[in-house]
């Protein structure tokens, strides 16, 4: 039985219509373009806070190479680590980890020997730890000859995402992405060397 014309017309313009295609389309697509908005926003978040991170750690690096008379006070640090702040706005830095060493390199029965002499904060690492060691750098190039002496600025900082936090801590583990920087820095000193609030100066051999 053939259909009426009425309703063979409506079907034929029911299919031959295209102005929902657009709405369809649109709504597909439209979630994956917010997620690489966003995921791109976060992204640049996240490079510009690794970019600050270092800032601020070779900032506290100079500074503290070139403490007033090489014997900074715990006052003197703080206001070195206070003034350095402004360089990680507009990000938090509640979560960020500081430790600032004044090194030392002897030679020591023919071998040369690179370690840390004292440290902000207090004991922030043994004294005498040796270069290499326990998550310390080598001694740089710069500096692997008797008798040198600079500053070691360690900074970490958990980064924290504004959105995603889960997908960072599945990628990269239950603290999620940690920015860490070690910079060494040559002390800036007429005569002397730095030595760190409550430290004594590097043993000589």
């Amino acid at each position: 039985m053939a259909a009426p014309p009425s309703i063979a017309r409506r079907a034929g313009s029911f299919r031959d219509d295209a102005r929902g295609v657009a709405a369809i389309e649109f709504a597909l697509v439209l979630p994956l373009l917010v997620a690489l908005y966003f995921g791109l926003t976060e992204l640049v978040r996240a490079v510009d806070t690794g970019r600050k991170v270092t800032l601020y750690a070779r900032a506290i690096a100079d500074l503290s190479g070139r403490a007033t008379n090489g014997s900074p006070t715990t006052g003197d640090m703080a206001a070195i680590l206070g003034a350095s702040d402004a360089i990680m706005r507009p990000y938090p830095t509640a979560s960020l980890q500081v430790a600032i060493h004044a090194m030392g390199v002897e030679t020591i029965s023919g071998n040369l020997y690179g370690g840390v002499c004292s440290s902000y904060p207090q004991n922030a690492r043994p004294v005498l730890t040796i270069n290499g060691t326990n998550g310390l750098p080598a001694t740089p190039a710069t500096f692997n000859y008797d008798g040198a002496r600079y500053v070691l600025a360690e900074v970490s900082l958990p980064y924290a995402p504004v959105i995603g936090s889960n997908l960072y801590r599945w990628i990269f583990g239950p603290r999620g992405l940690v920015f860490s920087r070690q910079i060494s820095w040559a002390q800036r000193l007429d005569k002397g060397e730095v030595v760190m609030p409550g430290g004594s100066k590097c043993p000589t051999y």
